[in-house]
């Protein structure tokens, strides 16, 4: 543990020094006895702040979705293992940082906001637990380790959509057979990608708790195979920009697949293809 002294405690200690000081001087029992009060009250507010941050059990639930260069709010769920709970405990990530007013045996929840500079896969983060309690004037602070395997997705350069139509080699157009949609014919129940109002099934969204719509079959749209071919820049932009599209082309209803190298993924639409695409951008 480290521990950093505030204002108010270097001039708590400052004061002892000088009635210590003064006290050997005088031999004036009153002041021995105020220093001594004085030094207990450190030594048992050293004691109190050490068992204040031990035991204390801290989980993290990350969001669906986590890109590259953007602030990501995770859940913080902290709990203390002993029957002596804690006070005033902060969380930090090094870039944003929350407050316990109390943790115990009950489940405490808040959010923590952080950042990752680079696209893959995370397998620890690290956490700063620290407190002023009791006497708000050292700060006792611990670091942590928790192991929380997420995929750190590439962050989306903007891209004009205008290549997929070009009409060059780098349209990305799909050999897989056309999936149509429209309003005559049902076709099936999927998730809700930005279809009128009209489609939706609200019987079925009230059931599964998620906007179901009905696909019918009528109006074609073209499923699109991403490729790096189709944009400009290095690896790393060009990964950037198909994380883009696969973003605009999922929510405008479009069938979307990817290929990288060996590596095929075939066009769907929905939320979960998007995770998967994006996922198979960040770890290539």
């Amino acid at each position: 543990m480290k521990v950093k002294v505030k204002r108010s405690g270097a001039i708590f200690i400052g004061i002892t020094v000088f009635l210590g000081v003064a006290a050997a001087n005088t031999g004036n029992n009153l002041l021995y006895i105020l220093v001594s009060s004085m030094l207990a009250l450190m030594l048992t507010s050293g004691i109190s702040s050490i068992i204040n941050l031990k035991n204390i059990e801290v989980r993290l639930i990350p969001p669906p979705e986590i890109y590259a260069h953007r602030r990501a709010s995770f859940r913080v769920i902290a709990r203390k293992s002993s029957v002596i709970p804690s006070f005033l405990i902060r969380v930090s990530s090094g870039i944003d940082e929350t407050l316990f007013p109390i943790v115990d045996r009950r489940e405490r929840e808040t959010h923590l906001g952080f950042l990752f500079e680079k696209r893959g896969r995370v397998d620890r983060v690290r956490l700063t637990l620290s407190s002023d309690f009791p006497l708000g004037m050292f700060v006792r602070s611990m670091d942590i380790s928790l192991d929380v395997p997420i995929v750190v997705f590439p962050a989306p350069i903007v891209t004009s959509l205008r290549i997929l139509s070009s009409g060059s080699s780098m349209e990305g157009h799909s050999p897989y057979p056309f999936l149509t949609k429209g309003y005559e014919e049902l076709k099936s129940i999927r998730e809700y990608a930005g279809e009128p109002i009209k489609l939706i099934h609200w019987k079925l969204s009230a059931k599964k708790d998620e906007l179901l719509v009905r696909e019918m079959l009528d109006e074609e749209k073209e499923p699109v195979v991403l490729t790096l071919d189709m944009v400009e820049g290095d690896i790393e932009t060009r990964l950037s920009k198909l994380a883009y599209l696969t973003i605009e082309l999922i929510r405008l209803g479009y069938p979307v697949g990817l290929k990288l190298g060996d590596k095929e993924v075939p066009p769907e639409r929905g939320n979960l293809q998007k995770l998967h695409i994006l996922r198979e951008l960040a770890l290539y």
